[in-house]
């Protein structure tokens, strides 16, 4: 009996503490045009949250902005006037040698985790 518990503990700690993964190595669900995403959400924010929010999706779409604060950049995808998507890269996991500029077309991978104005997406990786 101490010794599951032991072992409980452990596998406890060590999902607290284990270091953070991007979602380069996870499979995605799906591949679509970030103004398909953005639509979808447009329609119906409680259709396309159960659908979308918390899986990895391959997302492409053209730069709307760059900006980088402490150690994330967000890349901004056209969605429509209203707003777009917005998906976060860990600086350690963005190359900043890459000369992204907004007009480019861009894939990226990462977990869906919500709409505000913006889809939002972390654990962002450049395809």
């Amino acid at each position: 009996m101490g010794i599951a518990l032991l072992m409980l503990a452990l596998r406890g700690l060590y999902r607290v503490y284990r270091p953070h993964e991007n979602a380069a190595a996870e499979v995605a669900v799906a591949s679509l045009a970030a103004t398909d995403l953005y639509e979808d959400f447009a329609k119906s924010e409680t259709n396309a949250g159960n659908k979308w929010i918390g899986k990895v999706i391959e997302i492409h779409g053209i730069i709307s902005s760059i900006v980088e604060t402490g150690n994330t950049v967000s890349i901004s995808l056209r969605g429509r006037e209203s707003g777009g998507i917005n998906c976060s890269i860990r600086k350690k996991d963005f190359d900043l040698r890459k000369r992204l500029k907004p007009g480019e077309l861009i894939y990226i991978k990462g977990k869906c985790t919500g709409f505000l104005i913006d889809v939002d997406f972390v654990d962002c990786v450049i395809q």
